[in-house]
């Protein structure tokens, strides 16, 4: 059964392992190897391949934007390794599927949470480099970045303060609730209040990334309560 579901995940990435406990090591969260008395889980291996994430959508950007600035390059950048894009990369091949949770995480609401498919998509990519190279994990990367032919900074933080100070005539007011994950790879939950009522919350890898997701997640629910 594992061997089959390995193989199915490898067949929709592009990639065969010649190493495949690397693969698994990728694919298994803390709660589940807590729960089989296990030592090793993705934290390190999501550590490394957000780096060479970076490192390859760095370059990749530097050669597609070639008169952009530092400053508009690292908003792309940012843009595009953000919990929110990642995580939708992450759905595009089911990728919540594969993951080795502990019992008490392993619900479907867990397997389609924004964080945990970052993180696993990122240790994905360490996997890859560690055993096949830079140049495969870059392919691996390149398969979804490439997809983007246009990449589009939204600031969503002055799109929600514009809504509501027509709506309320009032500011939004940005909270950090909650920081969580291991010192190299911090995450923070962002709530974003209106008269001290919730619109939105957000996850991202650095305060400025939550607070963004918890506008733009604000956006889509005034919307939806709006039609």
């Amino acid at each position: 059964m594992l061997s089959e579901k390995i193989l199915k995940l490898q067949k929709i990435i592009e990639y065969s392992f010649d190493n495949l406990e690397v693969l698994i090591i990728a694919l298994t969260h803390r709660s589940y190897a807590s729960q089989v008395g296990q030592k090793n889980c993705n934290e390190r291996m999501e550590f490394l391949g957000d780096s060479i994430l970076s490192a390859i959508v760095a370059e990749t950007l530097y050669v597609r934007y070639p008169t952009e600035s530092e400053g508009k390059l690292s908003q792309l950048k940012a843009q595009v390794v953000s919990a929110p894009n990642l995580s939708v990369w992450s759905q595009e091949i089911n990728l919540g599927d594969y993951i080795f949770l502990g019992k008490s995480d392993d619900t479907k609401e867990s397997r389609e949470r924004e964080g945990l498919l970052c993180d696993v998509f990122e240790a994905i990519v360490g996997a890859i480099y560690l055993d096949g190279g830079f140049e495969n994990a870059k392919k691996f990367v390149l398969k979804f970045l490439n997809s983007k032919k246009e990449i589009v900074v939204t600031d969503y933080k002055s799109k929600l303060q514009e809504l509501t100070q027509k709506l309320y005539k009032k500011f939004p007011d940005y909270k950090i609730i909650k920081e969580f994950g291991p010192d190299h790879n911090k995450k923070f939950e962002a709530v974003v209040l209106i008269n001290s009522k919730l619109l939105g919350n957000g996850i991202g890898n650095s305060k400025k990334e939550a607070h963004q997701v918890a506008a733009q997640k604000a956006l889509k629910n005034i919307k939806s309560r709006s039609t």
